[in-house]
């Protein structure tokens, strides 16, 4: 059940009303209730697979709360761990195999038609973080119901952010319908629509023919391609992320921002601060501390960060472009840390400034071409087609403002400044965006394009 659909509008218009004229004590249930209708909607089979894991992983939370013994961390971890490797990797390798030729398994046969498990990637984090959170003490006590909605709650469910327990718990028993909610939550709602529908969509658009015939392009397409697809990735995922938390917020919860302004970056450390935060904060906490952090020698901290972003690639798919992609990012990180130095921005003087900006976005859009070709002959023959000095074009108008619009999203979103100075006209400017995304919207074809996380 997509955000952008129709489907999803009427399922939350049922969920909300039913829940907030419920009394306050039965909230809970009913958002688990509807958590579990709007995962079910996608496969009931792997939902069934999913809230087992979710029993599982409970029962050695309790483990660890209850005896302090490591051995249920690691039970925990390891489950949801062979979980994840098996369905996104294992899996995916047998079907090779045998689409080759090279194997025959008979009870696999049928895995020409196997999908993977929705949001497997997400809530395997989510519920690694809390095993690790309980064996650290952040907490004394997991009553199971908390636990569920934890992490059945449908708007972050299919692709994030990746929650923190200290991130919900606090809310589900306090949640409360308040006005500044509602228009914070009516507000990223259209902005998610705004990103997602009007710019991401439209941008693939222009851009999915030349990936798939590159050298009917002309060089400048190209590289102009490489740029929008970044944009592309930026709007459709902080467009879901603007969805489910303007979901959450008309719920009476707040979840965590997951992107701010990423190409306004002037370093490459600052950029992944602002690019799928809940992400990258996940890798910091539970696997580069736990690795040394920064507290270690030269060759060591080059190791750890190659080696976490290398991992943070293969969490998002099962090629190896993936993991090029992530090892990649990996050696722009330590390049900047030993050889460029990280810039200061507040000493940074406006030149600097959008040079560096320039720089980061360029390198960034580059490397993002392993995130969207799967192999490497199929990158060389993209680049290659970068000389052709003739061919079709994408650089027209309807190009450029959708490049445009993309950078204005980021300018409002950079700082609270508009928030402030714009707050006491919030009604107005609702009102007013309301009926702009609308009549922008039924202008456009009735198309329905999945978010690219959704694969992961």
């Amino acid at each position: 059940m997509l955000f952008n659909t129709i489907d999803y509008f009427y399922f939350f218009i049922v969920c909300y009303i039913v829940y907030w004229i419920s009394p306050a004590r039965f909230r809970k249930y009913i958002l688990i209730i509807f958590s579990l209708i709007f995962y079910g909607y996608w496969s009931g089979s792997f939902l069934i697979h999913f809230v087992l894991f979710i029993i599982i992983t409970h029962l050695c939370v309790i483990g660890i709360l209850k005896t302090r013994k490591k051995g249920f961390l690691y039970l925990g971890i390891s489950i949801n761990v062979i979980n994840l490797c098996f369905f996104k990797y294992v899996l995916t390798y047998l079907k090779f195999l045998m689409s080759e030729g090279e194997l025959t398994i008979p009870f696999f046969q049928s895995l020409s038609e196997f999908v993977l498990p929705l949001a497997i990637s997400f809530y395997t984090f989510q519920m690694i973080a809390y095993l690790v959170d309980a064996w650290r003490g952040k907490f004394t006590e997991s009553p199971f119901v908390n636990f569920l909605l934890f992490i059945l709650f449908f708007p972050q469910l299919i692709a994030g952010p990746i929650m923190r327990h200290d991130d919900f718990y606090d809310q589900i028993d306090h949640a409360k319908l308040t006005l500044d909610f509602v228009q914070r939550g009516i507000l990223h709602i259209l902005s998610g629509l705004i990103k997602k529908v009007l710019i991401a969509d439209q941008i693939a658009k222009v851009i999915n023919p030349v990936y798939a015939n590159p050298g009917e392009y002309d060089g400048i397409s190209i590289l102009l391609t490489t740029f929008a697809f970044s944009f592309q990735v930026y709007g459709d995922f902080s467009g879901y992320t603007d969805l489910a938390r303007g979901s959450a917020f008309l719920l009476g919860y707040e979840i965590p921002e997951n992107f701010r302004s990423p190409f306004l970056s002037v370093s490459f450390s600052e950029i992944w601060n602002r690019w799928h935060k809940s992400l990258s904060t996940w890798i910091r906490d539970y696997l580069y501390i736990p690795l040394g952090g920064n507290r270690v020698s030269e060759k060591r901290y080059i190791f750890n960060t190659i080696t976490v972003m290398s991992l943070s690639g293969l969490w998002h798919g099962n090629t190896y472009t993936f993991f090029l992609w992530g090892f990649l990012h990996g050696i722009l990180l330590t390049v900047e840390k030993y050889f460029i130095g990280k810039p200061d921005r507040k000493l940074m003087s406006k030149t600097k400034i959008v040079l560096s900006i320039i720089w980061v976005t360029t390198m960034f859009s580059f490397v993002m071409t392993f995130f969207r070709i799967d192999t490497l002959k199929e990158i060389f023959t993209f680049w290659e087609a970068s000389t052709n000095l003739k061919g079709k074009i994408i650089y027209k108008p309807d190009f450029w403002y959708l490049m445009i619009g993309c950078y204005i999203i980021q300018f409002i979103e950079y700082k609270d400044y508009f928030k402030e100075k714009l707050q006491p006209y919030i009604n107005s400017i609702l009102i007013t965006l309301c009926f702009l995304v609308y009549f922008a919207l039924i202008r456009l074809e009735s198309t329905v394009e999945t978010f690219i996380y959704f694969q992961f």
